[in-house]
């Protein structure tokens, strides 16, 4: 069968435009996008199977109230209880210790046995103050009752995996997939339908067998303040020689306004 050089343009014209279609279905559905939410929720939360524990040298930097300041410090991190901040002096004297009780967020200075509320998180949240513990943990996937997980994309390139109770966005992780693997890289816990807590991780790296983000960003959107971690000479499920993770306020603590550390 002939055809004229204008029709057969029009055909190579459709092929082209069918393996094109044809290609990009094959980029969609290859490697990373065959990842169920559940897979990715698995590798980003439970990637650290067998990590109950952390611990850190850090250098942290609080933001509030349009001031820097740069402390310091160990960072302790439990699955279960949370975590403990540890300020340090320049002498590496005990300064303060930052941690949550409840949905407050603390900061203590054992020393004076003076303490400051930097924070409480409303009952009506779904969200406490040591949460974001588990992006940089992920030694546990398990969802609450009722809840679902949905990807969706994001302009630019990366991905978002969704957390929700009906039409409640209750958790969202911002994700790029590299070599077929997601890597987090901001995830967000909502109070109604604003964030209440961020946590930014990058800089990722290997300390005993683990994957742990080295460069970390908390911010506490309801308290107004953020800190920001450098971690070294990381340290997984370490001893603590039985001592609790949370500090017990003595009855006599003397409660102030908070105020950046010195």
């Amino acid at each position: 069968m002939c055809h004229s050089p204008r029709r057969r343009w029009v055909i190579l014209a459709a092929l082209c435009v069918a393996a094109s279609a044809a290609g990009c279905a094959s980029t969609r559905t290859s490697g990373e996008l065959e990842r169920s939410p559940e897979e990715i929720s698995a590798t980003i939360f439970s990637g650290n199977a067998g990590l109950r524990s952390l611990r850190a040298v850090v250098e942290a930097r609080f933001s509030y109230a349009g001031r820097d300041v740069t402390v310091p410090g160990v960072l302790l991190l439990d699955a279960l209880e949370g975590f403990r901040l540890d300020l340090l002096d320049p002498l590496d004297r005990p300064l303060a210790m930052l941690f949550t009780e409840g949905p407050r967020i603390v900061q203590l200075r054992p020393g004076a046995g003076i303490a400051a509320s930097l924070g409480v998180f409303p009952a009506a949240c779904s969200v406490g103050p040591r949460d974001w513990v588990a992006g940089v943990i992920a030694s546990n996937a398990a969802l609450g009752g009722g809840e679902v997980l949905s990807v969706r994309g994001l302009f630019g390139g990366d991905r978002s995996l969704d957390r929700s109770r009906g039409r409640e966005v209750r958790q969202s992780v911002r994700f790029k997939m590299e070599n077929g693997e997601p890597v987090p890289l901001l995830f967000s816990w909502y109070c109604g339908d604003d964030p209440a807590m961020q946590l930014r991780v990058r800089e990722w790296v290997q300390a005993g067998g683990w994957r742990i983000p080295r460069v970390i960003e908390v911010r506490y959107l309801l308290a107004g303040f953020a800190v920001k971690m450098e971690l070294r000479e990381i340290e997984g499920n370490p001893a603590l020689g039985g001592q609790p993770l949370q500090p017990r306020l003595p009855d006599t603590t003397r409660w102030t306004t908070w105020r950046l550390p010195q």
